[in-house]
C-alpha cells in the first residue's frame, strides 16, 4: 500500500513541478494512477469500484435503445403518439421507453403517467391553436426531476441529458420540471407563445 502512495505522489509531485498544460499528458497520468489503484492487491473492490464509476460518469452518457428513437420518429413524423415516457434502465446503462401514449389521451393521462418520485425524460406533442386562429403543434421535451427523487438517480438524468436530446432531432421546446406545477399547461402555453 505504502509503494501506491509512494508512486501516487511521485506522479502527483512531477506533475505540478513540470506544469504539464497538454490534455494527453494529464489523461495519461490519470489512466496510471487507476490502472495502479485497480490493480493494487490493497485497494479491494470499494476503490476500484469507484474509478469505474467516475469513468462511466465521465462519458457523455448512457446509451440510447433503438426503440426511443423509432417511437420518437413515429410521434414526429406520423403523430401516433401523443407522448412518450423514458427511463434509464441502470443495469443495462441505456436509456428505453417507458410508456407510450396513444394520440387520444389528455395531457392529464401524460402528467399521471410520470412518477412522483422518480426522475425520467418525456416527449409531449402540445397542440394548440395561434393567435391568427391557426391549428398548430410542438414537440416539448421534458425532464422530469422531482425533489424528492434519490440523488444519484438526478444526477444520472442530468449527466445523460444532453446526449439522449441529441438522439432525438426535431425537439422544439425543453422543460425542466421538479414540480407538477412546473409543466402544467399554461406552462406550456406560455412557453410556446
Amino acid at each position: 500500500k505504502k509503494q501506491v502512495l509512494s508512486i501516487y505522489s511521485e506522479f502527483s509531485f512531477q506533475i505540478t513541478q513540470k506544469k504539464v498544460k497538454r490534455r494527453s499528458k494529464r489523461v495519461i497520468f490519470v489512466e496510471n494512477i487507476i490502472s495502479l489503484f485497480s490493480a493494487s492487491p490493497f485497494t479491494g473492490n470499494c476503490l476500484s469500484h469507484r474509478f469505474d464509476s467516475a469513468m462511466a460518469n465521465a462519458a457523455s452518457g448512457m446509451a440510447v435503445h433503438d426503440d426511443c428513437k423509432l417511437r420518437f420518429l413515429e410521434l414526429k413524423a406520423k403523430r401516433t403518439h401523443r407522448f412518450i415516457v423514458y427511463k434509464i434502465e441502470e443495469k443495462q446503462k441505456q436509456v428505453i421507453v417507458e410508456k407510450v401514449g396513444e394520440p387520444i389521451l389528455t395531457y392529464e393521462d401524460f402528467a399521471a403517467s410520470l412518477p412522483a418520485e422518480e426522475c425520467r425524460y418525456a416527449i409531449y406533442d402540445f397542440d394548440f391553436v395561434t393567435a391568427e386562429n391557426c391549428q398548430k403543434s410542438k414537440i416539448f421535451f421534458i425532464a422530469w426531476c422531482p425533489d424528492v427523487a434519490k440523488v444519484r438517480s438526478k444526477m444520472i438524468y442530468a449527466s445523460s441529458k444532453d446526449r439522449f436530446k441529441r438522439e432525438l432531432d426535431g425537439i422544439q421546446v425543453e422543460l425542466q420540471a421538479t414540480d407538477p406545477t412546473e409543466m402544467d399547461l399554461d406552462v406550456l402555453k406560455s412557453r410556446v407563445n
